[in-house]
């Protein structure tokens, strides 16, 4: 059993439990299983996906309507996340609110956007869940001044996985559900996944 074992990882490991590591070595034959693997180069689909999307009274309707329609077609489910329940509604366009501020968390979504029109508040709950979304390497995403939500959150259009437009067209919806196709970006985790300074262990 122990053969098979990664031997660079048992010894990080038990390094870090204090013990002694078991002896052991890869197995020759070992490989990489692209069915397993979460890191992929190209964009996989992205049905039975949920992105949630942060919006208020003031938000850009059609935008949302339009990436609910363009996650649909891929059989992915856009949910607009917004302050309180109800409907939002502009002239003759509504969307209903599927869930507050109050009753979500970043688990429950695979992206998280901000519709432009979006009012900033500073409401920690949103931050919270932007952040969190962000240390878990999930696509972002905005249009229009969404991004100062973003930004607010501390999380930059220059990041990796975060993706920005002024408006909610086909090539920002495009962009965005190729980054969800992408599962996570990875290349965000050495900068939100590790620390440069170890905790101090007290007495």
């Amino acid at each position: 059993m122990l053969a098979n074992v990664d031997a660079d990882l048992c010894a990080r490991v038990a390094a870090g439990l204090g013990l002694p590591a078991p002896s052991g070595s890869p197995a020759p034959d070992a490989g990489l299983s692209p069915a397993l693997s979460q890191a992929v180069t190209e964009p996989g689909p992205i049905a039975g996906r949920k992105i949630g999307i942060i919006a208020d009274a003031g938000a850009d309707l059609a935008g949302i309507g339009n990436l609910r329609q363009a996650a649909a077609k891929l059989g992915a489910t856009a949910l607009v996340i917004a302050p309180v329940g109800g409907v939002l509604a502009s002239g003759a366009r509504k969307e209903t609110v599927d869930r507050t501020l109050l009753t979500t968390r970043s688990v429950e979504f695979d992206a998280l956007v901000v519709a432009g029109g979006t009012t900033p508040t500073g409401d920690i709950k949103l931050t919270v869940l932007l952040q969190e979304a962000f240390r878990h390497c999930k696509a972002l995403g905005a249009w229009g001044d969404g991004t100062a939500i973003l930004e607010a959150a501390g999380i930059t259009a220059g990041d990796p996985g975060v993706v920005t437009a002024g408006t909610a067209g086909k090539a920002f919806t495009g962009q965005l559900t190729a980054a969800v196709g992408l599962h996570r970006a990875w290349d965000r985790a050495p900068d939100v996944m590790a620390s440069a300074v170890p905790p101090v262990l007290t007495s």
